[in-house]
This record gives structure tokens, C-alpha cells and sequence, in this order.
């Protein structure tokens, strides 16, 4: 029940904050510098953080949680209907902002979190990420091997109407990495260097005390698939997430918009985790 309970307040938090950025789109609108991972102490960060650090991906920050709670609270509007709520924490779309709440407004109130996105090419990219327990694979490339085998089953159970036929591909790197190609026609053949390392401790979110990881699945095709079947690229991400091992991992970089801004999430096992520290 405590953990149902800060997932919702969680993704109240991430609702308030996406419909704030989303709304303060004006130049003159004074921007708010999140602080640096580097700089703050890891039990502040959010869970989301660990995993994505866990991805060897920097970039992306988190709101601290009192500034997050002050803009939720002052919010107008933060409780009306629940289908805002559940949007929140599914992590699929968000309400579009009361009709009082005007993109001035929302400037005068001097909100410009830089929340979405990050500062280098990976953490602008959708990844999904594998660590898979050392006792389900004997070496690197069956780990690989299983890993796309997963993500291919799950896409085939939640997208009925149709999938992108393009093929995906297993990688050392995550996209946008400057080193995911060895050479300039493995760039063009779609050959990424292969993940090869041995099974290493896994993270403390991984189930297993060993796993091979991080694998990255490149070249994912989720928003393909959600146009297919009439989905947003987040809901897509999300629904996939429920049909994939729990050592799988996706992330979201989110989307700065005029309206409905979407937050950056790592989406596991049919839940969103927001970049809120704790």
C-alpha cells in the first residue's frame, strides 16, 4: 500500500511538473538549473536515475522532490478528474492545462525546468536496456540472443494490428553512442560492435546477483509500432513493458511540448519511474 501510494504521488509530482514545462515555453520565461547527479547524494536520487546511471547514460537530472512537491501543490487544477492522475502514472499522456492556466501564467510563475532530455545523444534517445541473470545464459552472445528474443515476443503480444518490419539489433553501445559502430560501413550495414563482457555483479534493481549487462537493443522500433496501432510512442513503451522480463529496462527521454508535455521515464514491468528524487 506504501508503495502504491508513492507511485501515484510520484507520478502526480511528474504530471504537475510535465504540464508546468509544457506551459512555460515563453523566451522570457526564467529557466531553473536542476542540479548535477555529481552533485547530490545517491540516496536523493530518484530510482529512475540509478537505473539510467546503471545504463552508463549521463545527462538527464532530477527535479529535487521539495521542488517538485512546491510546483504540484501550486499547481492549478493538480486534482481535478482522474484521468489526468492515471495518465501521470501510467506515464502515457498527460490533461492538457485548465483553461485559466495560460502559457503566461505559467511564465510568470517562472517555471523553465530543464527535466527533459539531457546533454548528451544518448540520453535524447529511447533505449532498451538488458541485464540478463547470469543462470539464463553461458555466454555473452546467448545473453544477447535472449535479450532481442524477449523484446520481440513482447511486441508481438501488445502490437495485434501490425509492427515495423525493420529489424532491430543488439549492441555494446546504446543509440546515439559515438563508439557503436567499429567503422563507417559497419554504420552503414547496421552492424553495431556486439556486447561481449562477461557476467558482472548486477545492479541492485536486477533480481540476480550476476548478470551480463547492460545490453542494448538498438534501433527499436516502438515508434513504428505505436502509429501501427494507434498509440502514443509512450504507452507503447509502457504496454510493451508488461510482457518483458523484469530485467529489462526502458527508457524514455520525454518530450518538451507547448501542451502535454511528456516526462522522462524508465518504464519496467508495466510502471513508469520518474525522474522525482526521493
Amino acid at each position: 500500500m506504501k508503495n502504491s501510494s508513492i507511485t501515484i504521488r510520484t507520478g502526480l509530482l511528474a504530471a504537475a511538473i510535465a504540464l508546468l514545462v509544457g506551459c512555460s515555453s515563453s523566451p522570457k520565461a526564467p529557466s531553473v538549473q536542476l542540479p548535477d547527479p555529481q552533485n547530490v547524494p545517491k540516496e536523493k536520487w530518484s530510482d529512475a536515475m540509478h537505473v539510467l546511471t546503471a545504463m552508463k547514460i549521463s545527462g538527464q537530472r532530477d527535479v529535487p522532490r521539495e521542488m517538485a512537491e512546491t510546483f504540484a501543490n501550486s499547481a492549478p487544477g493538480r486534482t481535478s478528474g482522474t484521468a489526468g492522475a492515471d495518465a501521470a502514472i501510467a506515464g502515457v499522456s498527460l490533461a492538457a492545462p485548465p483553461s485559466g492556466f495560460s502559457g503566461g501564467a505559467a511564465a510568470s510563475v517562472g517555471l523553465g525546468l530543464m527535466m527533459l532530455g539531457g546533454s548528451s545523444d544518448p540520453a535524447h534517445a529511447t533505449q532498451v536496456v538488458a541485464w540478463v541473470p547470469a543462470d539464463e545464459a553461458s555466454s555473452p552472445e546467448e545473453a544477447s540472443a535472449l535479450a532481442l528474443k524477449k523484446v520481440e515476443e513482447a511486441r508481438k503480444k501488445v502490437f495485434e494490428k501490425g509492427m515495423s518490419k525493420l529489424p532491430m539489433h543488439v549492441g555494446k553501445y546504446p543509440d546515439g553512442h559515438s563508439r557503436a559502430y567499429a567503422s563507417l560501413a559497419d554504420s552503414y550495414a547496421e552492424r553495431p560492435i556486439p556486447f561481449t563482457d562477461n557476467a558482472a555483479p548486477a545492479p541492485d534493481f536486477v533480481k540476480s546477483a550476476a548478470a551480463y549487462g547492460p545490453i542494448f537493443i538498438r534501433d527499436n522500433q516502438f515508434v513504428l509500432d505505436a502509429s501501427k496501432n494507434g498509440m502514443t510512442p509512450s504507452e507503447a513503451m509502457l504496454l510493451a513493458s508488461r510482457y518483458l522480463p523484469d530485467w529489462v529496462y526502458i527508457y524514455h527521454p520525454g518530450q518538451k511540448l507547448r501542451k502535454n508535455s511528456i516526462p522522462a521515464a524508465i518504464f519496467n514491468r508495466g510502471e513508469a519511474k520518474y525522474f522525482v528524487g526521493k
